[in-house]
């Protein structure tokens, strides 16, 4: 903009819509997109995207980031089942001459096939397949300078969690960025009230409760005398990750984390040193070993509690939301919604939209401009060990500390040769009280 030239009205309102947008995300704890609006019009490298996991979410991701930033390109893709292929098709005839894989060349089937997208020459990579190949896969992308998007949840043990903490660190130090997909934090209802709070309109925070309910279980797996006598029992179990902890880690990561994940925001990220904790399979899926139901209690140094409520039952209430008390009033989330009550009285509310596109527009926006983004790092390991804790304290019904927790030697899987053909038994179901702690 020249000196003599003179700020439109809509200009002003774009550079004012910025400004607080970027204020209420830094104060939350978020860093939103560093484009300005002098920065608008420059040119921009097209950035590389390739994906490791073309399932329902994996393809989520895919359009999330390429709605988010215009200039990114499909590049490559991995998968373990050859049908998940038949998803670049659709992409084609939405994002015409932004899906490139060379007429197929770069579509790339099997258990090595992660490696083959990270050779491929892509800049960023979604890491999107089935949860328990997240550390081992999002080491080899660290190791090989990529930009990396982890899907939700990135590690289903301790071992693992330590895993994917030392290769964030070493992306930080690389200047890589690393993005989570836990898409509350980056919505702008949320992020507002958190900011709100942060600004005292509710006090000291004194504790908080959140749920996170749905009506059934995900990919809900049929009857295990169903699976043909012609698939082994690893194929058929990846197909139906979701109801074998080992693979998908039960219910407090698989689908609460994202209320758990809330409910550690709202106590400023900070590690409980104790849980207990309870849950049951009230309706249990024949052959699988996870749960539809838990109750989480934690407990923080400073005495404070936050209680978690989750469960997966059909013809049951579905509802997500947290209640947050502090000495002056309430801050209320439901949904897409939320307000803030004091003495009685709505005194703030809002509504939006989850935050899928904005996360990837903070990611790009950094890599673009040379700023590293982490939100692992102080944030979402936390989140992740808590929903250890919980599923842990729930399973064996005892009491479990910090220090028990991160002191855990149980890995469910190594994945570094895992096939089709690697031997796989479920283990029992846990047991309260019977069930003991690794």
């Amino acid at each position: 903009m020249s000196e003599n030239t003179k700020p439109t009205e809509s200009s002003q309102a774009t550079r004012r819509h910025f400004i607080k947008k970027t204020t209420i995300a830094t104060a939350a704890g978020i860093t939103l997109p560093l484009t300005s609006y002098a920065q608008e019009s420059a040119p921009k490298k097209k950035l590389k995207v390739g994906v490791i996991g073309l399932g329902a979410r994996g393809s989520g991701a895919v359009r999330d980031i390429l709605t988010a930033d215009p200039d990114t390109i499909l590049w490559a893709v991995a998968d373990i089942f050859q049908s998940r292929m038949k998803t670049i098709p659709k992409f084609k005839a939405k994002y015409t001459d932004r899906i490139d894989t060379e007429n197929g060349n770069r579509e790339f089937v099997g258990f090595d096939a992660f490696q083959k997208v990270i050779d491929s020459g892509v800049d960023i990579i979604l890491l999107t397949s089935t949860p328990v190949f997240r550390p081992q896969h999002f080491a080899a992308c660290v190791a090989a300078g990529k930009h990396v998007f982890l899907e939700k949840p990135f590690a289903l043990d301790i071992p693992g969690l330590k895993s994917i903490v030392a290769s964030a660190k070493r992306a930080q130090t690389n200047n890589l960025s690393v993005l989570t997909g836990l898409v509350w934090r980056y919505s702008p209802q949320l992020l507002e009230m958190h900011q709100r709070i942060k600004d005292g309109e509710i006090g000291d925070i004194l504790s908080v409760s959140s749920s996170y309910c749905g009506s059934d279980r995900p990919n809900k797996m049929p009857d295990i005398k169903f699976k043909p006598t012609t698939m082994s029992d690893m194929e058929w179990s990846l197909r139906y990750w979701q109801s074998y902890v080992e693979l998908g880690g039960d219910g407090p990561l698989e689908f609460m984390i994202h209320g758990i994940d809330r409910m550690s925001w709202a106590m400023g990220d900070k590690m409980p040193i104790k849980c207990i904790a309870n849950g049951a399979n009230s309706v249990p899926t024949i052959g699988a070993n996870t749960w539809d139901s838990f109750n989480l209690r934690f407990e923080y140094n400073d005495g404070r509690t936050a209680d978690f409520f989750g469960r997966q039952i059909p013809g049951t209430f579905a509802s997500s939301g947290d209640i947050i008390t502090g000495t002056k009033g309430r801050a209320i989330a439901s949904g897409k919604n939320a307000s803030i009550i004091v003495d009685g009285k709505t005194t703030w509310q809002s509504s939006s939209e989850l935050g899928y596109i904005d996360e990837h527009k903070t990611f790009t926006e950094h890599i673009r401009n040379g700023k590293t983004y982490n939100d692992v790092i102080g944030k979402f390991e936390h989140t992740h060990a808590m929903c250890i804790m919980g599923r842990d304290a729930g399973y064996t019904g005892q009491l479990i500390t910090d220090k028990q927790l991160m002191a855990s030697t149980n890995q469910f899987i190594d994945t570094t040769d895992l096939n089709f053909e690697t031997p796989f038994t479920a283990r029992p179901s846990a047991q309260p009280g019977v069930t003991k702690f690794v």
